[in-house]
């Protein structure tokens, strides 16, 4: 877990043949997790309100606010990047989450965490027949009980952090352009310890923890799949 933060993820560039598609898949899948808004069901010790348990935590006292303002004038100059790069990181763990499970499907229009396992019957099922590909189900089954694992090794609880990243993203919004090309900004978007900075210094400390754990996972994701830590 600690070694994630030391290392910078590389950064890859995109097939031009792909890139329109890939765009337009990307804002599809955007507005899908920011406009749902799915029941969540209570299976661990976390807060039942889970929401209120949230809001509560982006009321700081004064003198919090007062350092994090402080402390976040020197990590980035647009006063709305830190907010939006904290969305953007739940969002990124979220869609490489998808992109691992349902790794043959390049549209993942209308997935979203909370309907994975209705997802992983409807991709498995035809279409016309409605005959099961019962193989198919298993793989895809196994994929994300293995994931979810490994996940878990790194603090991720399944019945906490969807509707936390969920709730951040919509609380906070995402990242609405991405950085230039081989500029410092994208160096820095992609670096475990500035990304950590960015949640010390502007997340309230009540979410400091699962914020770690987010980002911890996304490194974990970017180990997996080769891909910069936010990739476009």
């Amino acid at each position: 877990q600690g070694r994630c933060f030391l290392s910078v993820c590389s950064i890859s560039g995109t097939e031009p043949l792909t890139q329109w598609q890939r765009t337009f898949d990307e804002k599809q899948f955007r507005k899908d997790l920011q406009q749902t808004k799915p029941k969540w069901e209570h299976r661990s010790s976390s807060p039942i309100d889970f929401k209120s348990f949230i809001q509560s935590s982006l009321h700081t006292d004064a003198d919090e606010t007062a350092e994090r303002h402080s402390r976040r004038t020197d990590v980035l100059l647009d006063s709305k990047a830190p907010n939006r790069l904290l969305g953007e990181i739940c969002y990124q763990l979220d869609r490489r989450i998808l992109s691992y499970i349902f790794q043959g499907h390049t549209r993942l229009y209308g997935f979203i965490m909370a309907n994975i396992p209705n997802k992983i019957i409807e991709v498995s099922t035809h279409p016309l027949t409605g005959k099961v590909d019962q193989g198919y189900q298993l793989h895809l089954t196994q994929r994300h009980a293995e994931l979810v694992e490994r996940l878990s090794q790194r603090g991720y609880k399944e019945a906490l952090h969807p509707p936390f990243t969920e709730f951040i993203v919509n609380t906070y919004g995402i990242l609405t352009e991405r950085p230039s090309e081989h500029s410092t900004q994208e160096m820095d978007y992609n670096n475990p310890d500035f990304l950590k900075k960015v949640i010390m210094t502007t997340a309230p400390r009540k979410l400091h923890k699962d914020l770690l754990v987010v980002l911890t996972c996304l490194c974990m994701m970017a180990e997996m799949d080769r891909k910069p830590l936010l990739f476009w």
